[in-house]
């Protein structure tokens, strides 16, 4: 272990100083303190190996950053421009995203399009195109964006020899596996753009979403038969080697050198030298030279989620592999046990803090689906390389991969079906905690000198304490939801709005979606994992009520991550880039978009909504933008409740007319003294109000407004403190719940029912 001890320790230095600089930390006195210190205290060589490599990092990061200062995607301008573009990916008739590579533009690498139905190309065509360049930031700042394609005019074909390979592959696996071939560009080229999203999810609820992308596991699998092979026709097991690390890094190379692709490329290249010198290498030195060969390549797969997922899963796995070797033997199911669970444990904490999803059942569903893809996989390569040169040879083998990949299927909807199979939560450190516990109570329990009986003993500990926080956890109040029932949840997003509504036939509607941040965004944090938790497939409608960003900031990330049929709002242009982006985001993603305005009334299933404001004639445009939002009823049946956006006493007094009792309010401007007034409250007579609100410095909700409701008896929720809150209704009565307490009210005789 201590032999293992420098390289890693390097590695981490050298990502440290990366990863700084990329986040912009970086300050040039940091660095000479370094280095000051350093030779103050006369450092031991190792120390200052540290230290070099910590400024190593840093310098790599800036020539990064200067490096995207002339990419593409940092120069392009913003709005309409003509250039022309090669196609990287061939164009699909129906359209969607490809990569392409501007040229003569200036700039080097490639773009993010999004190509128009009807206009097909290979990979190398160029075309002249009109297209809206939509830029945002992505992770840690870095720039990106979107190439929306407009028109686009043939003009010439350059395809190179990578290039003609993917379109060949590409028509081969549509010839040969038709409805599957985006799955098999998913395992073979790494595009999972064409899959279907309920194929994705079912995955991805299995624990086994890690079979649809180019990971470690391909590139492992992939060098593991190129080996075999080998030694089958007669090669010398150095000879093999050499010619499985020097294929591994060929594929990846082709692929684009993708993060976790190339850590498993730069591991067979490795382990093939150590065997072929009669070296022993500890594995987690070996591991830590195969990342920072990743991070030589390409500085930001520091910020990959994938890349850590890979080296965490390969950590986990070989961690507890290394420990059912010793304590239960060296079988196969032990093996595939240990490496499963610790690829598991390992890689929950992340995917809960960052995807708020673990899926336990994966560990299970591996002894079947590893086995599976271990020989699916070659037998996909297999028929794409081998149908243009023996087309019925190509045929069989396409046949068998196929049916092992209809297998996969099943095994994933067999998976994402099974309760308590996966888990989800609000994405955040929160979430990951619990999962963190659980990995380092089990690296506890397999400790290195731990024997099989001392490793039960203290895993039956922590069963125990796992089993009493469990019971504790489940004497909370459960959800009140019922599909039988329209369902209104106003989630607890912070400081701002965020309410989901499911119709009683269970279609979703979004009525703002909380703040974004620099460090937070509600719509990834909270409202996703909560529709994903709820089953939510898609969404009919997004109403956004104006364009604040305690109300507008987490849409787009819940447009990212769900089709949606319509998106709702004031439509009156705001001068705000977030505002603007939101609109650019929704022409990139080719989602519908409607100005709302009074009297237009959509029905979904039996729900009808209503816009009550603003009105076309609406004297106060462009004066507040809080006086522009969207005012909308929702009825079913007897059921009434109004969302009054941030709508306060201007807008109030300009829909006196237009309102009448409802049995639930969503209060004005999260309670402000501006909104809710005496005549708005008296016409509306309502029963529930519920204030969304969270910590702010605003005097939310003001002690007026509170002063207000109460004078007229209206019971008040408020997400501050009772946390998200949840209204069920069949029409005649409606059940509240949230955290702590639950109550039921007549609709129509206003009468209140109180639970313990």
């Amino acid at each position: 272990m201590l032999r293992a001890r420098p390289p890693l320790l390097f590695t981490a230095a050298y990502g440290a100083g990366l990863a700084t600089g990329l986040l912009r930390f970086n300050d040039p006195l940091i660095v000479l303190g370094i280095i000051g210190a350093a030779a103050a205290l006369r450092a031991r060589p190792f120390t200052t190996l540290l230290a070099a490599a910590l400024i190593l990092g840093s310098t790599s990061a800036e020539i990064a950053w200067l490096h995207e200062s002339v990419s593409c995607t940092s120069t392009l301008p913003s709005g309409r421009i003509q250039l022309l573009v090669r196609l990287v990916d061939p164009a699909d008739p129906q359209g969607g995203r490809l990569d392409l590579q501007p040229l003569r533009a200036g700039c080097h690498g490639t773009v993010v399009g999004r190509w128009p139905a009807g206009q097909t190309g290979m990979a190398g065509t160029v075309f002249n195109v009109a297209a809206k360049w939509v830029p945002r930031a992505g992770v840690a700042g870095r720039p990106s964006g979107t190439l929306v394609v407009t028109r686009a005019e043939r003009v010439a074909t350059e395809a190179t020899l990578g290039e003609r390979v993917r379109g060949s592959l590409t028509q081969t696996s549509k010839s040969l596996y038709g409805a599957r071939a985006p799955l098999v560009d998913a395992l073979i080229l790494g595009r999972r753009g064409g899959i279907d999203r309920t194929l994705q999810d079912r995955f991805a609820q299995s624990g086994l979403v890690h079979l649809l992308s180019i990971s470690g596991f391909h590139v492992g699998v992939i060098t593991a038969w190129i080996f075999l092979l080998c030694r089958l026709f007669r090669g010398s097991r150095t000879r093999a080697l050499a010619i499985a690390a020097a294929v591994s890094v060929i594929y990846v190379a082709f692929l684009g050198w993708p993060a976790p692709a190339t850590r498993a490329s730069a591991l067979a290249v490795l382990v093939a030298i150590s065997r072929i010198r009669q070296r022993r290498v500890e594995a987690n030195a070996l591991l830590s030279a195969t990342c920072l060969c990743v991070l030589l390549v390409d500085p930001w797969a520091v910020m990959d989620l994938g890349g850590w997922l890979s080296v965490a899963a390969l950590w986990g796995a070989t961690t507890f592999t290394r420990w059912t070797d010793r304590a239960l033997g060296p079988s196969v199911g032990w093996r595939t046990l240990g490496s499963s669970l610790g690829a598991t444990l390992a890689t929950a904490p992340i995917t809960a803090a960052a995807l708020g999803t673990v899926a336990p059942v994966g560990i299970l569903l591996n002894f079947g689906a590893i086995p599976l893809a271990a020989v699916t996989v070659p037998g996909v390569f297999a028929s794409l390389l081998l149908f243009p040169l023996w087309p019925m040879l190509g045929h069989s083998l396409a046949g068998g991969a196929g049916l092992g990949l209809h297998l996969l299927e099943i095994l994933a909807t067999l998976g994402s079906g099974l309760p308590g199979g996966h888990i989800i939560a609000a994405a955040g450190l929160r979430s990951a905690v619990p999962w963190i516990s659980v990995f380092l109570l089990s690296l506890w329990a397999i400790g290195p000198l731990n024997t099989l009986p001392e490793a039960v003993r203290r895993w039956s500990w922590s069963a125990v304490a796992s089993i009493w926080v469990g019971l504790l956890w489940s004497s909370a109040p459960a959800s009140a939801d019922s599909h039988s029932k329209l369902a209104l949840h106003f989630l607890d997003v912070g400081q701002g709005d965020g309410a989901v509504l499911r119709t009683p036939e269970g279609r979703w509607v979004l009525i703002d979606a909380g703040p974004k941040t620099d460090r937070s965004d509600a719509g990834r944090r909270v409202v996703v994992p909560f529709l994903l938790r709820a089953g939510a497939r898609r969404l009919s409608i997004v109403f956004v009520s104006h364009a604040h960003a305690d109300h507008l900031g987490g849409v787009p990330s819940v447009l990212d991550r769900f089709p949606t049929q319509a998106v709702i709002e004031p439509g009156e242009p705001v001068p705000d880039p977030l505002y603007y982006g939101f609109l650019d985001g929704l022409a990139s993603e080719a989602i519908p978009w409607y100005a709302g305005r009074l009297g237009q009334r959509f029905i979904l299933d039996s729900v009808s909504f209503t816009i009550l404001h603003p009105d076309r004639q609406w004297s106060g445009w462009g004066e507040d933008v809080n006086e522009d939002s969207l005012v909308l009823l929702i009825q079913y049946r007897e059921f009434e409740v109004l969302f009054a956006g941030d709508a306060g006493f201007p807008a109030e007094r300009a829909m006196r007319n237009r309102i009448r009792p409802v049995d639930l309010l969503k209060v004005g401007h999260h309670g402000s003294r501006g909104s809710s007034g005496d005549e708005w409250l008296n016409s509306l007579r309502p029963q529930v109000a519920v204030i969304s609100v969270g910590q702010n410095n605003y005097g939310h909700p003001a002690p007026e407004t509170l002063a207000r409701l109460k004078h007229r008896r209206v019971e008040v929720w408020r997400t501050d403190q009772d946390g998200s809150v949840t209204v069920t209704t069949d029409g005649r009565t409606m059940s509240i719940r949230s955290r702590g307490r639950e109550m039921t009210y007549d609709v129509q005789d206003n009468s209140v029912n109180s639970k313990p």
